[in-house]
């Protein structure tokens, strides 16, 4: 007896959106849509070198134009925040939401302006003042673990940051006495990253009276980054509210970085006592947005010999 079927009613056919009507009429709610009282807006230097020591900073010139609110350094980051926590890497290593002491990527933020509207804060931005104190940099995981290799954190000693070894049963024992062909390789996956048509942006509002923080921040999946910013703001968990908007502009993942520009803004609110707005803009992203930091890897593939067919194909 033939089982009965149910007619396909979506495979290769047109299925309407159904926020196609709202997005038609402008009514759009992503994270640049949002406006509140008291918003002020903030644009972020960032270091145009891979590696370099911070000698000095100047934000004088920035401060004395007109609609600035103020400037946020990162040398003021370590008294008011923890550094991020990681798993399995030495506390050692201080990871804060802007460049301390020196720089280590293109692209990371070293100071904060507020400003009346992002064309102002801009404009502050340039009337900063940076030396650096250039480094050696290097791009390439292998040559980094070398003897002599640029080292990003000195506390360290090395550029290695995390050790693990991984075990899953006694393989060794259960493949013993069976023949067996073991193929060995090194497997290169270079740096990538993803290119939503809306990049990060984080609003922050800050009461001193009731010493709450409330985030606005477009990252679709928030409580792991919730967690990060709490611990890095020194913060109870019942003094923190994380909105996402109702619409995002794509994320492919990257947007799980999205945790040091909350802290940041966060603070930027806490100290200067106004809601904050940072919308990244596209070139920002391209050079620091979240991305595949790259990767090298050993691994061998284990089979037995009898009923397998092995083959490797190389390009």
């Amino acid at each position: 007896m033939k089982p009965e079927t149910t007619p396909n009613k979506h495979v290769g056919k047109p299925v309407p959106a159904k926020e196609t009507l709202r997005f038609a009429t402008g009514r759009g709610e992503y994270i640049a849509n949002i406006q509140l009282p008291n918003m002020w807006h903030a644009a972020q230097l960032s270091s145009p070198h891979a590696h370099a020591r911070i000698l000095s900073i100047d934000s004088s010139d920035a401060l004395k134009l007109e609609g600035v609110k103020g400037v946020l350094l990162g040398k003021e980051v370590p008294s008011m925040t923890n550094p991020f926590p990681a798993a399995g890497v030495s506390p050692a290593a201080k990871y804060y939401c802007m460049a301390v002491d020196k720089v280590r990527f293109v692209g990371e933020p070293i100071a904060v302006v507020v400003a009346k509207d992002r064309y102002i804060a801009e404009d502050a931005v340039d009337l900063i003042n940076v030396e650096y104190e250039p480094l050696p940099a290097v791009t390439d995981q292998e040559e980094a673990l070398k003897e002599g290799a640029p080292i990003l954190h000195e506390e360290l000693g090395s550029n290695l940051l995390n050790h693990r070894l991984l075990h899953w049963g006694n393989v060794d024992d259960a493949l013993k006495g069976v023949d067996t062909v073991v193929v060995e390789d090194r497997f290169e996956f270079h740096s990538y990253t993803g290119m939503p048509i809306e990049t990060f942006g984080v609003i922050a509002r800050y009461d001193s009276m009731e010493d709450y923080l409330t985030i606005w921040a477009n990252f679709i999946g928030p409580f792991t980054a919730y967690y990060l910013a709490q611990m890095a703001l020194k913060m109870p968990e019942n003094k923190i509210r994380l909105i996402v908007p109702r619409d995002i502009g794509g994320a492919y993942g990257i947007k799980t970085g999205i945790y040091p520009d909350m802290v940041r803004i966060a603070l930027a609110a806490k100290k200067f006592g106004c809601t904050v707005k940072w919308i990244q803009d596209r070139r920002e992203h391209i050079l620091a947005g979240g991305r595949h930091s790259g990767r090298i890897s050993y691994g061998n593939l284990r089979q037995l010999v009898p009923g397998f067919e092995l083959r490797i194909f190389r390009a």
